[in-house]
């Protein structure tokens, strides 16, 4: 890929997807600023993608507060002084049966994966306006945007509002330049898949050896994806070779839908 001194911001970059993507951008030559509210995984992160030659440093912020985001930009920007290229990887998904959900289980999903979302793109955003630089940005969207999934109402809603706002994105912020792109990862071996395989087969009367056997199943490849597949695909879309896509929700799945 050629990042080489591209500036790219990466929210949950502390593991999962986030994480390694942030370890292959930086492997290409990105500058990469991680971000993530868990000080201690995304700090070691950063000196994991520096022991292997790398440039990155690291910032801690919760997605869904607008002066944590900016106080990350800002060290951003005092290090590299502009940022090209912004990855929303932070999310959560919450399992939860639609009549059984709380309001503050409804808020959390939606907080995080929607509104923290366009807090960290429009804040990035107005500094690529401000700088004059063309940028891109990568949401994170889901297979459950477009596939619905039982007692996972507000992970789908969310997930499907993500790719409903990188469209909105991608026509307000052409004339400035900025291309807005959503992947749509499918079951992806990360921590939030572990936990939500896990509750889903709970809520169906499944362990979680058995509820992965079927999820297995769907996927005409024939396994859970890795994030690094992720990870290289988004560095891609950071590359310029790629900046003809745009408003685009790109899935990522194996095979498990094809559109």
């Amino acid at each position: 890929m050629r990042l080489q001194d591209k500036v790219i911001m990466v929210t949950g970059g502390a593991k999962g997807i986030g994480g390694a993507t942030a370890k292959i951008c930086a492997s290409y030559g990105a500058k990469v600023i991680a971000v993530d509210y868990n000080e201690a995984r995304v700090k070691q992160n950063v000196d994991e993608i520096i022991a292997a030659g790398g440039d990155a440093i690291w910032a801690v912020a919760d997605v869904t507060k607008r002066d944590q985001i900016i106080a990350a930009i800002n060290k951003g920007l005092e290090k590299y002084g502009r940022i090209d290229g912004l990855f929303n990887a932070a999310g959560v998904d919450r399992i939860c049966s639609i009549l059984d959900m709380s309001d503050d289980e409804y808020d959390y999903n939606m907080n995080i994966n929607v509104k923290g979302t366009f807090i960290c793109s429009a804040e990035v955003a107005k500094v690529m306006i401000e700088n004059g630089n063309k940028g891109r940005i990568v949401n994170t969207s889901s297979i459950a945007a477009v596939r619905e999934e039982a007692h996972n109402m507000t992970y789908c809603v969310s997930k499907a509002a993500v790719s409903m706002m990188t469209r909105v994105m991608a026509l307000e912020w052409a004339p400035y330049n900025i291309t807005t792109v959503a992947v749509q990862p499918g079951n992806i071996e990360t921590d939030i898949l572990r936990e939500s395989f896990t509750n889903r087969g709970k809520a169906e009367g499944k362990d979680v050896k058995e509820f992965y056997t079927e999820m297995e199943a769907t996927i005409p490849m024939g396994y859970i994806g890795r994030p690094e597949e992720i990870g290289e695909f988004v560095a891609f879309l950071f590359d310029d070779r790629s900046a003809y896509i745009n408003g685009n929700s790109i899935l990522m799945a194996g095979g498990k839908i094809m559109a």
